[in-house]
Formats: structure tokens, C-alpha cells, sequence
């Protein structure tokens, strides 16, 4: 939890998380019957919302490179690290922020260096992920099927390969929103962020962890980040 984190290897936890054949076809006839009306009309409507939030940011994945400002997988890490940041005390936060080279950012107030600090561990996350053989075949997953949806953007999630990943997307960000529904609404509002989440779920989960404890006990969080800090600085 120190100014660079542990990062988990990003390969294999977006691969587990993004990359699976077998699963999508089977998210995909759920998704279909789903969509039908077989769980209700409430859930029906509920699809549509989805498949709208989630065509856009897939479309907008292979457009720019994931560490472009507004593109949504940076955004989308940058989101969570900014919760996560926020739980780090000042002291430490200003000490991050000048190791991380952030200007003099660690001089002005906590929720400036929080944002700073986020946005330059996110690229390179970001970075990292788009790097990794999953990310590759996703996205080229996704750029062969908006080609093939060219007709329109509505007929892109229609597609069978398409129906698992939105079935994946969508368990994805229940599960964020029972485990936090301040983040997930938070991402929500960013134009259905959290439809992304399924991206990240799994290299992210240390942080996550971490602002699960801090909801928890917080100062057990404060004193844990102190201890590790004090370890890597030695002081």
C-alpha cells in the first residue's frame, strides 16, 4: 500500500475475469432468456439500461488507448483509486505524492493530492492491463463485432459472442454494488462506468480489499499503511 503498490499479475487476473468460451456461451443464453421476460419484466428493463452503458464504453475501449483522460477503463481505475486514496492519511499522502515526482502537488490539500496521485497510478495500471495477451483478444473481440454491427450501435450487444460478456458485465456490477454502493453509484453516474467493472475486478482486488477494511475499521487501515510505509521509507 506504499506510493508504487503491489500490483497483482494483470494477466492472468483479467484473462480469468474477461476470457472464458465456455462461460460467455452460457452468460449469453442466460442473458438472451433474460431478456425475454423470463425473470421478470423489471429485469428486461433493467438489460436495456445495460446493454446501452455497456455497447458505448466497449465501442469507446478501441478507439484511444486506454491511458487516454477520458478513456473509460482509465477512468474507471482512477474512480477506485481515488476511494482508495482517500483513506490514506495526510502525512502519508504528502509524502506519496512527492516521491511519485507529482510536482508540488503534495503542498496543496488532501483531495488534490489524492486525485494526482490516482490518475498517475492508474496509467500505469491501465498501461499494464492493455498490455497483457487477455486485453488484446478482448478488444479485438469487440472491435470485430462493432464492425460487425455496423448497421448500429443497438445491434452490437445483440450479437451471440457480445451476450456473455454483457451477462458477465452485469453480475460484475451487482456484485460491486452490494459490496459498495457508494462506488457503484458513484461509477454508475459516470455514464454506466460500473458495466466495467468486470475488467478490473480482479486485478484490482487488493484495493478493493483495502477499502472494504477501511469501511470496517479504519484506523486498523491507517496504522497498517503507516506500518508499510515506515517499512519501505525507513522512517
Amino acid at each position: 500500500m506504499g506510493a508504487w503498490d503491489y500490483l497483482y499479475d494483470v494477466g492472468a487476473a483479467l484473462g480469468n475475469g474477461v476470457v472464458s468460451v465456455g462461460v460467455d456461451l452460457y452468460y449469453g443464453a442466460e442473458r438472451t432468456a433474460e431478456g425475454l421476460g423470463v425473470s421478470g419484466w423489471d429485469r428486461t428493463a433493467q438489460i436495456g439500461f445495460e446493454n446501452e452503458y455497456l455497447v458505448n464504453h466497449l465501442l469507446n475501449l478501441v478507439k484511444s488507448a486506454p491511458t487516454a483522460a477520458e478513456h473509460p477503463l482509465f477512468k474507471l481505475i482512477t474512480t477506485i483509486l481515488k476511494r482508495y486514496y482517500d483513506k490514506f492519511p495526510d502525512d502519508a499522502l504528502q509524502k506519496i505524492a512527492k516521491a511519485a515526482g507529482i510536482g508540488g502537488g503534495y503542498m496543496a490539500g488532501r483531495m488534490i493530492i489524492g486525485k494526482a496521485i490516482a490518475e498517475k497510478i492508474a496509467l500505469r495500471i491501465a498501461a499494464q492491463i492493455a498490455a497483457t495477451a487477455a486485453y488484446r483478444q478482448f478488444a479485438q473481440k469487440i472491435g470485430v463485432s462493432a464492425a460487425a454491427g455496423s448497421t448500429g450501435v443497438g445491434a452490437v450487444i445483440t450479437l451471440v459472442m457480445l451476450q456473455g460478456v454483457a451477462q458477465r458485465a452485469s453480475k460484475a456490477s451487482q456484485r460491486l454494488k452490494a459490496r459498495n454502493i457508494q462506488l457503484w453509484n458513484d461509477l454508475r453516474n459516470q455514464q454506466g462506468l460500473d458495466m466495467l467493472y468486470f475488467l478490473v475486478e480482479a486485478p484490482l482486488a487488493q484495493y478493493m480489499d483495502a477499502i472494504d477494511l477501511a469501511h470496517r475499521n479504519a484506523p486498523l487501515l491507517e496504522q497498517e499503511i503507516q506500518r508499510i510505509y515506515q517499512q519501505q521509507t525507513g522512517h
